[in-house]
């Protein structure tokens, strides 16, 4: 089974996948969307290729358009709602064979085109859906990421030893009080963690005066 760090290691190669996911899609087509070169695209496609992932066909000449060569992704599926510098992204399981879909389901009579319009209007209110929740988790990232400097600023500020200085970032980071205790036994033969605890808030207590 394909991990999904496996294409996320490449911001690009997410960004083919997703799109390969979702239809297929010409070589000409994908380096024009992600602004890449053609020779760029054909080896984040290598790379699909190789994960087991990527299939082609070729599409025949029909009324209208040319013969050409088509590139997508079956299954299992790939979505890409990425912001900034904040990965989201996901891979959707396969259908089990034989397992029915109830939203497949449709009443006798309804017209094809009105389910497939119908189907394409809920998937384009859910990728604006996911893309806003991905926007406001992009913001949500800006802030901890904020908070978390600014504790470290304030700690650096007080003067502590280099000892006192690591117990506090330990304490005010997000491991649980247990965790602390276990991570200062354990990972910095700390024999008395309660006790290098306490030292460091009562120097920072002191410090703030």
């Amino acid at each position: 089974m394909v991990r999904i760090e496996v294409i996320a290691s490449s911001r690009a190669r997410l960004t083919i996948a997703s799109l390969l996911s979702t239809r297929p899609r010409t070589l000409g087509e994908l380096a024009e969307v992600t602004g890449m070169s053609v020779q760029g695209v054909l080896k984040h496609l290598k790379k699909l290729e190789e994960a087991k992932l990527l299939r082609e066909r070729k599409m025949k000449r029909g009324k209208y358009l040319k013969q050409r060569k088509l590139y997508f992704i079956e299954s299992p599926k790939v979505a890409d709602y990425s912001q900034r510098d904040v990965l989201v992204a996901t891979m959707g399981r396969p259908r089990t064979v034989g397992e029915p879909d109830t939203k497949l389901a449709y009443r006798s009579g309804e017209s094809s085109l009105r389910d497939l319009d119908e189907l394409a209007q809920d998937v384009l209110m859910l990728r604006r859906r996911v893309r806003d929740l991905a926007r406001r988790t992009a913001r949500m990232v800006d802030e901890v990421v904020e908070s978390e400097s600014r504790i470290a600023a304030l700690v650096g500020s007080l003067g502590l030893t280099d000892e006192e200085e690591q117990v506090a970032r330990l304490v005010f980071g997000d491991d649980t009080p247990e965790r602390v205790r276990q991570i200062l036994r354990e990972q910095y033969g700390c024999a008395d963690p309660e006790g290098a605890i306490r030292d460091a808030m009562k120097r920072i207590r002191s410090a703030s005066r």
